[in-house]
């Protein structure tokens, strides 16, 4: 048994390890942190002479000769300072529970913040693993409403454990006995909801995944994600049921746990009745045998009720910090997560001017958590100014090659150089500007036209003309032009005033946002795909010029869009097969000659 209860406090102790939390809590809002505790002091302060004061009128009021003027007095004094000081009380309560809710959406949106800010700077590799996400799905849960309930719950038990130590004080002068008998009785609940805390912590944590995936269910069914093909192939219904499925099994699982929890408390409950109403006996006993006055049992008769609502708030208040600091350990979890590679201590700096070519030299790489490798003793050159090619088919390694240009993922073997210079040794950040891709999937937001071609390049001096030059380069112009606003015009349907365009359309802006960019190195990942034949053919006959002096590696399974390559890369299975111009490559009848030469248009 007392190993049991020992057991039980230490699991207690750890759960409200809360030195971490408060440290935050205090470096997010010091100062309002220290006016709430005063203020709590104060609030405790008048509450104790309010009930202080009332004893004294209860007293004097029980003495017979009320009729005597200095005890009329008296009488009158001890009223107005318990009507006074229960006014100051009434007061500060409201001016604390201002001041909580100041503080605890200051550390909520501190909260927010940090969670951006720690998945901006991750690895691109965490944002392809599923565990990743189940982190960041409870960090989420945790950062909504949990910092507000840990801080709100921590200054009520606060308040709660100085008010009982105030009513414990008028206890003690009846009998001494009382409050720790009460207590006995308080804290078997309080071990019965920390016991339900963690075995509910335990679910959340391994229904994490069925969880992401019932609220990816319901992001299909009611957003833009494929509402197209949803209504197409009349697939509503399904994914509705998929969704319910799961959120019915996940409910029966809950609700069981929750009635073992019920049951306990239920049990745990009636027992602390049971030492409410033995102190009263207890009391009432005292009464008939002259023991207590007539004050002692009427201030015993109001405030015991209180401290054992007191008691009840302060179990139920430990249970709920806990319970919820638990949840929000998964915060401080994503806060910790670390990337595999970081940058040098002293970068180098990035090579300017002259030939700065861009070279794969026996490149090798592998994900991470597998074992088979995606691509093998890749070696391939970007001379400055060039324009290369990369051909394959689907599966054969090219977006892995992107990644790996861009400094998404490090090389598991070979090493890729910029200048001659390993891209290792240089700042991640200012490298990767140096780099600009259209990926096949790339993204469409719901800004202004202007702002999906800024954001080509952030750092750069915004000028309007340069923006319209971006889009006429990539034909975005011809579009763009025609809206009310012109390039400030929101683009999508999400928000209100905003304009739908085309997939097609849409890559001109992603294309433009690429021109707009002062990188050295342009990758454009099938950039053409959505393009009519007439938008393509336009602006890959002027590509060259369009470039300038930047070199270009163009991902396409179009011959029109790789044939204007200076020199082509053939990938397959993660291996280059061949390799030349487009001529040279024609000629050979090979792998190349194969995808190309049946569909060529001249």
């Amino acid at each position: 048994m007392i190993n049991s209860i020992g057991e039980k406090l230490r699991k207690l102790r750890s759960g409200l390890n809360l030195g971490r939390t408060l440290r935050l809590i205090w470096s997010v809002a010091k100062g309002w942190t220290i006016l709430t505790i005063v203020t709590i002091f104060l609030e405790t302060l008048f509450f104790f002479i309010s009930i202080y004061a009332l004893k004294l009128l209860i007293n004097a009021v029980s003495q017979r000769n009320l009729a005597e003027i200095p005890h009329k007095h008296l009488i009158i004094k001890y009223v107005i300072l318990a009507g006074l000081s229960g006014i100051v009380y009434i007061v500060l309560r409201a001016v604390s529970a201002y001041l909580t809710e100041i503080q605890a959406s200051k550390v909520a949106i501190h909260i927010d913040d940090k969670i951006h800010e720690t998945a901006i700077g991750l690895d691109y590799a965490y944002f392809e693993s599923p565990e990743y996400f189940d982190i960041l799905r409870r960090a989420r849960e945790a950062g909504q409403d949990k910092p507000n309930l840990i801080i709100t719950t921590l200054i009520e038990i606060s308040k709660n454990c100085l008010n009982l130590l105030a009513l414990g004080f008028m206890l003690l002068t009846i009998d001494w006995f009382l409050l720790p008998l009460l207590a006995l009785f308080v804290v078997p609940t309080l071990f019965v909801r920390i016991y339900y805390a963690n075995k509910l912590n335990v679910w959340r944590i391994r229904h994490t995944p069925i969880e992401r995936q019932s609220s990816y269910f319901s992001e299909l069914i009611t957003s833009d994600i494929a509402a197209k093909e949803i209504r197409g192939f009349n697939l509503g219904n399904y994914f509705k049921e998929l969704y319910l499925t799961i959120r019915l099994e996940l409910f029966a699982k809950r609700m069981q746990l929750f009635l073992k929890r019920t049951q306990g408390e239920i049990l745990t409950t009636a027992i602390a009745s049971m030492g409410f109403f033995a102190c009263i006996g207890f009391i009432a006993i005292g009464s008939i045998s002259k023991e207590t006055s007539i004050g002692d049992i009427t201030v015993f008769l109001v405030i015991f009720p209180q401290a054992f609502s007191l008691m009840q708030n302060i179990s139920s208040g430990i249970s709920i910090v806990y319970q919820n600091h638990i949840f929000f350990n998964s915060i401080f979890e994503l806060f910790e997560l670390k990337n595999d590679f970081k940058d040098v201590e002293s970068p180098a700096p990035i090579p300017e001017g002259g030939k700065l070519d861009l070279e794969l030299k026996h490149v090798s790489f592998s994900y991470p958590h597998s074992a088979k490798p995606i691509l093998t003793d890749i070696s391939l050159k970007v001379p400055s100014g060039k324009i290369i090619a990369i051909v394959g088919l689907n599966g054969a390694g090219k977006s892995t090659l992107i990644k790996l240009v861009s400094r998404l993922y490090n090389p598991t073997e070979g090493v890729i150089t910029y200048g001659g210079e390993d891209i290792r040794l240089f700042n991640t950040h200012v490298y990767r500007k140096q780099i600009s891709t259209v990926f096949q999937d790339f993204q469409r937001y719901n800004i202004s036209a202007a702002d999906n071609i800024r954001l080509g390049d952030l750092d750069r001096e915004y000028t309007a003309d340069d923006i319209v030059n971006a889009a006429r380069s990539a034909g975005a112009d011809e579009f763009v032009d025609k809206f009310p606003k012109g390039y400030d015009t929101m683009m999508g349907r999400l928000f209100e005033d905003g304009y739908e365009i085309s997939i097609g359309q849409w890559q001109k802006l992603a294309i433009a946002r690429s021109f707009y960019s002062a990188a050295n190195f342009l990758i454009f990942d099938e950039a053409t795909s959505a393009m009519d034949t007439v938008s393509e053919k336009k602006l890959l006959n002027s590509f060259r010029d369009l470039i300038g002096k930047r070199a270009a590696i163009v991902i396409s399974h179009r011959h029109s869009a790789v044939r204007y390559a200076d020199y082509i890369y053939v990938l397959s299975g993660g291996r280059i097969l061949e390799e030349g111009t487009d001529k040279e490559l024609l000629e050979s009848n090979g792998e190349y000659a194969r995808l190309f030469k049946d569909n060529i248009q001249e």
